[in-house]
C-alpha cells in the first residue's frame, strides 16, 4: 500500500495567515523627504528640520503602524463561492499556493512615542526620543504549502525540503540621543546612539524541516531540527521522566508593572546618516539604522528538538469488525501513532542568556529640485535580519504650496507588488503641528488586495521655525506673491 498524504486541508494553517494579516518589511519611505517633519531625522540622522526647538506631544508625537508580506493578499485566500455555495465566502486554496514564492514573509511592527525634543544650535541639532517599539516577523517556504496541499504522492523517489521556519517577535524600550551637524555648505552627518531595554522576545535561531518518500511509497521519513530562544516570563517548564519537555506554563498576571519595568535586557544600536548637496537643486541621501543587538539575560529559555520519525503504514487490521474480541477504535490506533511521532520529536530546554541583533536598515536616495515649490525624490531601502533581504523602492513629487502646510505624494515597489501609493500631509497652527504620513494609502481604498499597509501620525510643538528667513525666501504661494522671491525648498 502506498502511504500517501493526498490532498490535506489547509484551512487550519490558512487561518494562521489571516490572524497575522488582520494585524497591521517596516517602511518610512513617503516621511524621509518630509524634513519639515521632525520625525524624519529618525530615518537619517544628519536631518536638521526647519525649527529651532520642537516638542513632540507626550504619547502623542508619533504613533506606527505597519503591516506588510511579501506574496499574498486578502483575495488571494478568501473568496466568493459558487454553486450551492455562492452566498458564501470560501478559503480558496490553490489561489493562496498560487500566490506564494519560494519563501514568504510576513512582519508586523508597532512604534509609540513617548516623548521626543530636537535643539537646534548653529550648525548643530540634539534629539532625544523615548519610544516604545514592537516588531514580529514569521516566514516560510512554499514546499511546505505544495506538500500539505498535494500530498506526497508526486514526491515519490525524492526529499520533499520544506526548508525552515522564521518566527521573531520583540518588545523593547528605546531612550536614542542623536546629534547632527552641518560640517561645511555641501555635507551634513549625524549619529545617534541607542540604549535599549528588552522586555519580551522570541527568536527561531535555527529551523529545518524535510520528508522523504521512496519510490515505492511504502515508507515516508520526516525529519525535523528546531531551536527557539525566548525570554518571557514562564512560571514552569513541565518535563517527563526523560526529562523533556511536555508542558509550558505561563502566568497571565506576571504581566505587571515589574515586567514592563524590566532593566536586565540591556542593549544598544547606532544609526548613521550623512547629506550631500551636489548643488543648488540636487541632494544625495544615506543612512543606516539600528547598527546593534540586545542580550537577553533574564527568563531566558532555550527550546531544541533533533529528531526523524519513519513511517511505514498504520496498522489497521483490527478496526474492521467491532465483534473482534481484538478490535481496536480507529482513534486509538491514530493516538498510538501520534504518540509514536511525538516520541521521536521530544523537546529539551535550558535556562541561558543570548543576543539577537535588531534588523538594520539602509537607505540611499536622492532629491532634485524642479519648477519653484516641489522636488523630486528616489529612494531604497534595504533591511537584513537573520541573513535575509527584503529591498523597497520609492519615487516621490514633495511640495511645500504654503508655509504652514506640505505634502508628498508616493509610489513603491516592495513585497512583489506594484499598486502601492503613498500620501503625506503636514499642518501648522501657532506652534502645534499634525501631520500623517502612509506609504500606501491603497491599502485603505482596496483592503483586500493589499500587501502593505502601514500609518504614521502624531502631533509636534514647533518653535522658532525661522520666520524672517521664510518671509524673505519663501517656498509658499502667499510669500512669492509678496516678496516676489524664489521659494525656499526643503
Amino acid at each position: 500500500m502506498i502511504k500517501s498524504f493526498q490532498k490535506i486541508s489547509l484551512s487550519g494553517i490558512i487561518s494562521l495567515f489571516l490572524i497575522f494579516s488582520a494585524s497591521a518589511q517596516k517602511m518610512n519611505n513617503t516621511l524621509y523627504f518630509m524634513q519639515n517633519v521632525p520625525q524624519s531625522n529618525q530615518v537619517n540622522p544628519a536631518i536638521q528640520p526647519d525649527c529651532k526647538v520642537f516638542v513632540g506631544f507626550p504619547a502623542l508625537s508619533s504613533i506606527y503602524l505597519n503591516y506588510s508580506n511579501s506574496s499574498f493578499a486578502y483575495n488571494n485566500i478568501i473568496t466568493d463561492g459558487t454553486g450551492i455555495r455562492k452566498d458564501s465566502l470560501v478559503v480558496d486554496v490553490n489561489g493562496f499556493h498560487d500566490a506564494l514564492k519560494t519563501t514568504n514573509f510576513v512582519n508586523e511592527q508597532l512604534e509609540l512615542t513617548l516623548f521626543a525634543l530636537g535643539i537646534k544650535a548653529k550648525d548643530y541639532y540634539f534629539t532625544l526620543d523615548v519610544i516604545e517599539k514592537e516588531d514580529s516577523r514569521f516566514s516560510f517556504d512554499k514546499e511546505l504549502m505544495t506538500f500539505l496541499k498535494d500530498g506526497n504522492y508526486d514526491s515519490r523517489g525524492r526529499t520533499s525540503n520544506w526548508g525552515g521556519l522564521g518566527l521573531d517577535g520583540t518588545y523593547y524600550h528605546e531612550i536614542a540621543l542623536g546629534i547632527s551637524k552641518k560640517v561645511n555648505s555641501k555635507w551634513t552627518v549625524g549619529v545617534k546612539g541607542k540604549v535599549l531595554f528588552g522586555i519580551a522576545n522570541m527568536h527561531m535561531e535555527d529551523s529545518d524541516m524535510s520528508v522523504f518518500t521512496s519510490k515505492s511509497g511504502d515508507e515516508v521519513i520526516l525529519k525535523s531540527r528546531q531551536r527557539l530562544r525566548v525570554s518571557l516570563p514562564i512560571n514552569q517548564v513541565g518535563t517527563d521522566s526523560q526529562g523533556f519537555v511536555n508542558d509550558i506554563n505561563i502566568d497571565g498576571n506576571d504581566y505587571d508593572s515589574n515586567f514592563f519595568l524590566n532593566t536586565d535586557n540591556k542593549g544598544f544600536a547606532l544609526d548613521l546618516g550623512i547629506i550631500y548637496q551636489m548643488d543648488k537643486k540636487t541632494n544625495l541621501y544615506a543612512s543606516i539604522l539600528d547598527i546593534g543587538a540586545i542580550k537577553w539575560k533574564s527568563n531566558g529559555y532555550e527550546f531544541t528538538q533533533d529528531g526523524s520519525f519513519t513511517w511505514n503504514g498504520a496498522d489497521w487490521s483490527q478496526s474492521g469488525n467491532s465483534n473482534d474480541p481484538n478490535y481496536r477504535e480507529i482513534e486509538d490506533v491514530f493516538n498510538d501513532l501520534t504518540d509514536s511521532i511525538v516520541d521521536q520529536f521530544k523537546v529539551s530546554d535550558k535556562t541561558d542568556a543570548y543576543s539577537v541583533g535588531l534588523p538594520t536598515k539602509i537607505y540611499l536616495g536622492g532629491t532634485h529640485q524642479i519648477g519653484k515649490r516641489v522636488n523630486l525624490g528616489a529612494l531604497s531601502r534595504t533591511e537584513i535580519f537573520n541573513g535575509k533581504i527584503q529591498s523597497s523602492l520609492s519615487f516621490s513629487a514633495n511640495a511645500r504650496f504654503f508655509r504652514n502646510l506640505s505634502t508628498s505624494l508616493s509610489y513603491t515597489v516592495a513585497n512583489n507588488s506594484y499598486n502601492n501609493l503613498g500620501f503625506g500631509l503636514a499642518t501648522k497652527a501657532g506652534p502645534l503641528q499634525f501631520y500623517v504620513i502612509s506609504d500606501n494609502v491603497m491599502a485603505a481604498i482596496h483592503p483586500n488586495s493589499a500587501r502593505l499597509a502601514n500609518i504614521r501620525f502624531g502631533f509636534n510643538f514647533l518653535f522658532g521655525c525661522r520666520n524672517k528667513t521664510i518671509a524673505k525666501n519663501s517656498c509658499s504661494f502667499e510669500e512669492e506673491r509678496k516678496n516676489k522671491k524664489k521659494p525656499l525648498y526643503k
